[in-house]
C-alpha cells in the first residue's frame, strides 16, 4: 500500500526500468495550523510502495495492473499517396499516424517516453454506468464495469494508472487536458497535481456546453450547465500559442486612444511603456472561461454530429490544438470516440496518435479520417498514411496472411517470448524454455516430423528437455510422438516433454491469466461476422437494404454496428449520417434503412458490419439503380 508520511520531504525510489517519479511536493500538503489536521496521501491512489529496510521501491500502478506485453497486429492501412514523404520513427515506425483499438494502458506502455506534443482525453465520466457505455462493445462494457465496482477510489485508481503513462509520453514541453465534468474533477485534480505535481497545473478551464432551456430549466436548483477541463504541462517549458477573440466593437474600442506615430493610432499604457499600434490588435485574449463553443446540445443540427451523446464539437479541440503545438506536432487521444481529436489534428496539419476500446468508435474514426482526407483536405498539403492496429483482441484471418517469419514473431511475443533466428527449428524462446511455432494457414497441422525435429533441436543446442510448440492445429501422430518421447523419462535418453498449444485454446492465455484475474480475456482471437445482405427498390432512385440477417461467429457476439458507403470509390467512406445509426428508443443498432440515389445507373455500394466482440467485415455490392 501506499506509504504515508507527510513530514518526510523525499521519497527514494529504486526503479531501474522507466526514470520517470512522482514529484516531490510533501510540502505543499502541508496545511497552515489553523486548518487543523486533514490527512492528504503524499502519493496518488493505486501507487504502490513497498519498503526494504532503508530503502522504498515504488512498483507504480502494477499491482491493481500488471504490466502486459503483447504485440500490436496491423489490420489494415490507409493509404493516402504520399507514404514515403514521411520520416519513420519510434512512434511512427512504419511513418504512419496510428489508430489502435484495445486497452488504452497497454498500449500506452509499449509507445516511447517523451514522444508526444500534446494529449487531450475526454475520459469516461463518473456520472453513471449506462451514460458511459455508448457503443455497446463487450470491451467497452467490462471496462466501464470494472471502473465503477470499486466506486470514486476505484475509478481514481483506473485514471491515475493512465495519467501516469500519459506523463511518461509527454515530450518536456508537452501539455495535456482532461475533459471532465462535476461528478469527479475535484478529485481528478487532487490526483494530477500529485503525479504532474502542483506547479505544473496551469488552468482549470470551464467550458460553458448548455443552454438553460428543455428539462433543465424545471430543475430546483442552478442549472448546471459547465464541463471542466484541467490543464497540466510535463515542465515549465511547454508551449503556448496565446490565442485571441475578435472583438465585438473594434472600432469602438480604438476610438479610445488619441495617441498617433505617423497616422497610426497607439497606446503606451501597459507595463514598459512600449507602443502597441491598435491597427495590429489581434483581439481579447481568451480567458479560461469558453462560452463562445457550443455543444451539440445546444447545436443537435450540426454537420459534423455523429450521434452519440458524449461527442465534443471540433471548435473545442481546434482551440487547444492551435494553443499548445505547431504544425507536424504530434497530438493524442487515448479516449477519441468517433474520432474529433485525430479529426481536428489532421486538418491542422498535426500528426496524431488515437485509441479506443470500441471496435465501433475505432471504425467510426477511421471513416471520418476517410472522409476528412477526401472531401476536406485533399490536395491542400501531404496528408500522411494512417494504420489501425489491434491491441490484444486479434483477427484470425488476418494472422493467416502475414509471411512466416512475421506470423512466428507475433505468436512468440504475444505467448510473452522473444523472438530468435539462431536454428531453423527453435524460433524463440520464452523464460528459458524454446519455442516452436507452426505454420500460418489455419488448417495447417504440426507433424511428428516436426515434433521430432523440435526434440532433437532442443536437446542437442539447448541440453534441455522442455520445450513448447504453438499452432492452429496438431496431428494425431504429432501428440503420439510427444507421448512417447514423455515416456522415456526414466531411460537413458533425457526425455522431451512438449507442450502442444493451440492458439486459441486457455494455455496461450495462461502467462496472463497468472498474473491478474482480470486479464483473462485480454487476449482473444476474433472471426469477422457473417455478412447477409438483401435489398429492394421502393421507388424510383429509392431502395431499402437490410443486414439484420448477418451473424456474429464468436462467442456469444450479437451485431452492433453498420455503416454504409452507397457511392464506394475504393475506399471505404460512410454516407453523411449513415455512420452510427442507433434506434432512438431501445438503442439497439438499426440494420435496415433506406437510400435515395441522387441519380440512376451502375452503383457501387460498400457496408461495414461489426459485432460486439470487435469482429467485422466490409463488403461491396454492385447494384443498378433505376
Amino acid at each position: 500500500m501506499v506509504k504515508k508520511n507527510l513530514e518526510e520531504s523525499t521519497i527514494s525510489i529504486v526503479d531501474s526500468e522507466t526514470p520517470l517519479e512522482i514529484p516531490q511536493q510533501t510540502e505543499f500538503y502541508k496545511l497552515p495550523t489553523r486548518f487543523g489536521a486533514v490527512p492528504v496521501d503524499a502519493a496518488p491512489l493505486g501507487w504502490e510502495v513497498e519498503t526494504r529496510r532503508r530503502e522504498t521501491k515504488i512498483t507504480k500502478f502494477e499491482h491493481a495492473y500488471p504490466r502486459i506485453y503483447l504485440p500490436f497486429q496491423e489490420v489494415q492501412r490507409i493509404e493516402f499517396d504520399y507514404g514515403d514523404k514521411f520520416e519513420q520513427t519510434e512512434l511512427f515506425p512504419k511513418g504512419a499516424n496510428r489508430l489502435f483499438f484495445g486497452d488504452n494502458l497497454h498500449i500506452m506502455r509499449q509507445l516511447p517516453s517523451k514522444s508526444i506534443d500534446l494529449i487531450y482525453i475526454d475520459p469516461p465520466f463518473f456520472s453513471g454506468r449506462n451514460y458511459n457505455v455508448i457503443f455497446g462493445d463487450k470491451n467497452e462494457v467490462r471496462s466501464f464495469t470494472d471502473i465503477w465496482e470499486g466506486g470514486m477510489p476505484g475509478y481514481l485508481i483506473w485514471l491515475n494508472a493512465r495519467l501516469y503513462e500519459m506523463k511518461r509520453l509527454l515530450k518536456e514541453t508537452g501539455s495535456i487536458y482532461v475533459h471532465l465534468d462535476w461528478h469527479a474533477s475535484h478529485y481528478v485534480k487532487v490526483e494530477m497535481d500529485k503525479i504532474f505535481g502542483a506547479d505544473n497545473f496551469k488552468r482549470e478551464i470551464v467550458w460553458a456546453t448548455d443552454d438553460t432551456s428543455g428539462f433543465k430549466s424545471q430543475a430546483k436548483n442552478w442549472i448546471r450547465a459547465h464541463d471542466v477541463i484541467l490543464f497540466y504541462s510535463r515542465s515549465n517549458q511547454y508551449k503556448f500559442n496565446k490565442q485571441y477573440s475578435v472583438f465585438a466593437h473594434k472600432e469602438d474600442y480604438i476610438k479610445r486612444f488619441k495617441k498617433k506615430d505617423k497616422g497610426r493610432l497607439y497606446r503606451d499604457d501597459r507595463p514598459g511603456g512600449r507602443k502597441q499600434y491598435l491597427d495590429e490588435t489581434l483581439g481579447k485574449a481568451i480567458g479560461d472561461v469558453w462560452d463562445d463553443i457550443m455543444s451539440f446540445q445546444q447545436a443537435s443540427t450540426s454537420s459534423e454530429l455523429i450521434g452519440y451523446p458524449t461527442q465534443k464539437p471540433s471548435t473545442l479541440l481546434d482551440r487547444i490544438i492551435r494553443v499548445c503545438t505547431d504544425e507536424n506536432d504530434v497530438v493524442a487521444d487515448f479516449f477519441c470516440g468517433g474520432g474529433t481529436t485525430p479529426a481536428t489534428a489532421q486538418l491542422l496539419n498535426r500528426r496524431w496518435i488515437a485509441s479506443d476500446q470500441s471496435r465501433i468508435a475505432v471504425s467510426v474514426t477511421q471513416d471520418r479520417m476517410n472522409r476528412l482526407v477526401e472531401e476536406k483536405i485533399g490536395k491542400l498539403f501531404a496528408v500522411p498514411d494512417f494504420t489501425v492496429e489491434h491491441w490484444g483482441i486479434y483477427e484470425s484471418p488476418r494472422l493467416e496472411k502475414l509471411p512466416k517469419t512475421e506470423f512466428r514473431e507475433f505468436v512468440i511475443k504475444a505467448f510473452g517470448g522473444k523472438s530468435e533466428s539462431v536454428s531453423p527449428n527453435i524460433h524463440g524462446v520464452r523464460h528459458g524454455v524454446p519455442l516452436f511455432v507452426g505454420e500460418p494457414t489455419r488448417n495447417s497441422r504440426i507433424t511428428k516430423d516436426d515434433v521430432a525435429k523440435f526434440a532433437e533441436a532442443i536437446f542437442k543446442e539447448r541440453r534441455t528437455n522442455f520445450g513448447a510448440m504453438l499452432g492452429w492445429n496438431f496431428a494425431p501422430d504429432a501428440r503420439k510422438a510427444a507421448e512417447i518421447l514423455a515416456a522415456r523419462e526414466n531411460k537413458r535418453i533425457d526425455f522431451v516433454r512438449l507442450n502442444l498449444v493451440r492458439l486459441e485454446d486457455d494455455a496461450y492465455r495462461e502467462h496472463i491469466t497468472t498474473k491478474h484475474k482480470d486479464y483473462n480475456q485480454l487476449l482473444s482471437f476474433i472471426q469477422p461476422p457473417e455478412v447477409r445482405i438483401s435489398y429492394e427498390r421502393i421507388s424510383k432512385l429509392k431502395y431499402r437494404f437490410d443486414v439484420s440477417e448477418s451473424v456474429s461467429l464468436n462467442k456469444d457476439g450479437v451485431i452492433a454496428n453498420v455503416q454504409w458507403d452507397f457511392d464506394y470509390k475504393n475506399r471505404f467512406s460512410s454516407s453523411e449520417g449513415f455512420a452510427f445509426l442507433r434506434d432512438k428508443k431501445s438503442g439497439k443498432p438499426i440494420l435496415v434503412v433506406e437510400y435515395e440515389f441522387s441519380g440512376a445507373g451502375k452503383k457501387r455500394i460498400a457496408f461495414s458490419v461489426q459485432d460486439d466482440q470487435g469482429g467485422e467485415r466490409t463488403e461491396i455490392i454492385e447494384i443498378e439503380v433505376k
